[in-house]
């Protein structure tokens, strides 16, 4: 009848557990508790001892397209059997199951609440296809080159009808390939994982980090309002990566090279402005890393600096 996926035991176990009604939960008290919950956005199904529905609310028949009749066919209680909280109940149809045991004078009623999640698994399954293109890099789970060219181009595009500007930062770990060949691969591994977690938690909910290959990164500022945004935004970075990592039980330093491109400033399409950022990205490392290069910055003044 359904299809499910896994949850955690402790998402579930909150709902799992029995409760005890006091004595006056009857039958005509089951009636107040439906006369409430016909107000909620939430399904709820309430089955009696003997596993008929005796309650069905409107938004659950809205979530379902089930009428209280048709609800009645399909064994709902077979729902609460195993330890997933997303249940395909038909073909495309996701819902966010939760329940709960009621105990009432001497019977058990089982209490069924769920959620629309169709979305959120369209969003899974989209992201899945984006993975099995390509799109998305697996490991940290960000998006690829190819995935965030197109972005940085939605985002060139947007400001160029608002007369903003767009920044590009281009991050590239330092001695990455020598970590790799005289440390454990898992070690490696890991270090990428933690670099792109704290990537994703310093940027703003409106940039998009990416991870555009084995050792580098590349960060989108949407939006800018001054010339020295991006600039700023690579110096605070900097600082942040350069904090300890805790990796396979051991504190780690790890530093990076970052190059700054801004749009319309140093180029003007994405391939342009992605280019200039990975450029200055290197030239930082070869003056050794741990620093930010801008791409339009003088070269006497690099080597002045």
């Amino acid at each position: 009848m359904a299809r499910t996926t896994p949850a955690s035991a402790s998402s579930r176990s909150r709902w799992q557990s029995r409760s005890v009604l006091p004595p006056e939960f009857t039958p005509e008290g089951i009636g107040l508790a439906a006369l409430i919950a016909a107000g909620t956005r939430d399904g709820i199904a309430i089955l009696g001892p003997d596993g008929q529905l005796v309650f069905w609310n409107s938004a659950a028949a809205a979530i379902t397209g089930w009428s209280l009749a048709q609800a009645a066919e399909k064994s709902l209680g077979n729902l609460v059997k195993g330890p997933e909280a997303l249940v395909e109940i038909r073909d495309g149809m996701w819902v966010e199951l939760r329940y709960t045991r009621v105990d009432a004078n001497g019977q058990t009623f089982l209490i069924l609440m769920f959620t629309d999640s169709t979305s959120l698994m369209s969003l899974r399954n989209a992201r899945h296809q984006l993975q099995s293109l390509g799109l998305i890099d697996e490991p940290t789970g960000l998006p690829g080159r190819d995935l965030v060219l197109v972005q940085l181009d939605q985002a060139i595009a947007l400001a160029k009808r608002d007369k903003r500007s767009v920044g590009v930062l281009s991050l590239k770990v330092d001695r990455f390939r020598q970590l790799r060949e005289t440390e454990d691969g898992q070690v490696a591994d890991e270090v990428i994982r933690q670099f792109a977690s704290r990537i994703t938690t310093f940027v703003r909910g409106s940039d998009v980090p990416a991870r555009v290959s084995n050792d580098s990164f590349l960060v989108v500022l949407t939006a800018l309002t001054s010339s020295n945004d991006a600039a700023i935004v690579a110096v605070r970075l900097l600082l942040v990566l350069a904090e300890p990592f805790d990796v396979v039980g051991k504190a780690r330093s790890v530093h990076c090279s970052i190059g700054v491109a801004e749009f319309p400033r140093d180029a003007e399409d994405a391939t342009s402005l992605f280019g200039a950022a990975l450029a200055a990205a290197d030239r930082a490392q070869l003056m050794g890393g741990g620093q930010y290069r801008v791409a339009s910055e003088p070269r006497g003044q690099e080597e002045s600096s």
